[in-house]
């Protein structure tokens, strides 16, 4: 590496951590202004924005994010694949229904019975342990735990020529 290559690195690491000292500092002196501040600053924040801040607001704001989200599928398994457990398992209270409803869902090479299995099998293929759980203790809430190794069903797809 060259000296020039070198200072540009060096630069580049110390402008990012001065980028998280000014957010760190900034994060402080808004938990330290009062209550009545906070609460009108959170009124120029937009919903979707303020939803990802923690769980309570998540909760609270979650619908204002699906007018956002163009692929809802891709969404649901972005989520699958950080093991976001929070809002998986929102999604999974909103839309099992749904889920079921879907038959013969393809992904890749594969047909699954129904969209509810593929959502197991890519928890599993994407170590998502906490999804995991999650579906699980869904499934045991709702009486629909029992055998359900013996009921999934995928069919690999091969091409013939």
């Amino acid at each position: 590496m060259t000296k020039n290559q070198n200072d540009k690195t060096q630069n580049d690491k110390t402008q990012n951590e001065k980028t998280q000292n000014e957010k760190t500092n900034l994060i402080q002196k808004i938990n330290n202004l009062p209550e009545v501040i906070v609460d009108l600053i959170k009124e120029y924040i937009p919903k979707n924005v303020l939803a990802f801040t923690n769980r309570e607001n998540y909760n609270l704001y979650h619908s204002f994010i699906a007018n956002y989200i163009r692929d809802y599928e891709s969404y649901i398994r972005d989520m699958i694949r950080r093991d976001n457990e929070i809002v998986f398992s929102k999604i999974v209270r909103e839309k099992y229904l749904r889920w079921f409803e879907i038959r013969q869902y393809r992904y890749k090479n594969m047909i699954f019975k129904n969209y509810f299995y593929f959502i197991i099998n890519f928890c599993i293929e994407n170590d998502s342990d906490n999804c995991r759980k999650v579906i699980n203790i869904f499934l045991k809430e709702h009486g629909l735990d029992k055998n359900l190794h013996k009921k999934n069903v995928v069919i690999y797809i091969k091409w013939k020529d």
